[in-house]
């Protein structure tokens, strides 16, 4: 049995078919947008119902919320990769401002501590020491925030001419130095000098990686093209803002996957 009536996704007058003899509510699906549809068939004998074409749509929208919250999320997610990344970048000097305490360990090839290694600031060439291993190996030095060189030396091993970052803040973790036996010198450039490097390629990333959640919200909200709306969730996991942004993005992700019927299908 066919019968006209008005699709609630694609706002377009419609024609469906029903089982013959139907009453009552009943689902089909739009031949415009290919939705699945709620319909109300009247009662009556079938030449009454084909004549009137006595199918009428619901006037309540079966569409959840889903689409629309994760379009929210991802907007917001946007935004914190956008404040983050450029509050990256316009406070790379002041994030460098000040002292901050490097903390280091000595360790052989089998690595064990190294004791009475001698640490030497080599800025601005200039060879002073500040600093000597304990007995387990470990020295800490208080420099002014940004990249230094210090010397690591020890007798009876080659010394390491190292590039390091400081920030203003104790630091975190220990970074470990391996000294060979032998004599001479070798340079190396360790894990903080490189992310001080990469910082501003850091912020500029954040900010590049946010865009695709702005595009995916959009798509939650005109509830078209799941693909891209999912990419964008997918974007919006590695931008980080603050950390917050990858939660809400995986949140977001959740809700577009859940709600493949939510988006017309074009």
């Amino acid at each position: 049995m066919q019968g006209r009536t008005r699709c609630p996704y694609c706002n377009k007058n419609v024609v469906v078919e029903v089982p013959d003899g139907a009453t009552g509510i009943q689902r089909t699906t739009c031949p415009n947008c290919g939705m699945h549809i709620k319909v109300d068939v009247n009662g009556g004998s079938r030449e009454k119902r084909e004549e009137e074409s006595p199918i009428h749509p619901l006037v309540k929208d079966t569409r959840s919320n889903k689409p629309t919250i994760a379009g929210i999320f991802l907007i917001i997610v946007f935004l914190l990769g956008i404040i983050m990344g450029v509050s990256l970048l316009l406070s790379e000097k002041e994030a460098l401002q000040g002292n901050g305490i490097y903390e280091g360990a000595v360790v052989d090839v089998e690595h064990n501590p190294i004791e009475g290694a001698s640490i030497y600031l080599m800025d601005e060439g200039l060879k002073v020491k500040i600093a000597e291993t304990d007995a387990e190996g470990y020295f800490s030095i208080n420099l002014s925030s940004g990249k230094h060189r210090i010397l690591i030396e020890k007798e009876g091993y080659i010394s390491k001419n190292v590039s390091i970052g400081v920030f203003p803040i104790k630091s975190i973790f220990r970074e470990r130095f391996v000294l060979e036996k032998g004599e001479g010198e070798e340079k190396e450039r360790s894990i903080t000098a490189f992310a001080i490097d990469i910082l501003p390629m850091m912020a500029v990333a954040i900010i590049i990686i946010s865009i695709p959640s702005l595009i995916g919200g959009i798509f939650c909200f005109m509830r078209k093209y799941r693909i891209i709306a999912v990419v964008g969730a997918v974007f919006g996991i590695f931008s980080v803002g603050f950390f917050i942004g990858t939660v809400l993005s995986i949140v977001a992700l959740v809700l577009i996957l859940t709600s493949k019927e939510d988006f017309r299908r074009v």
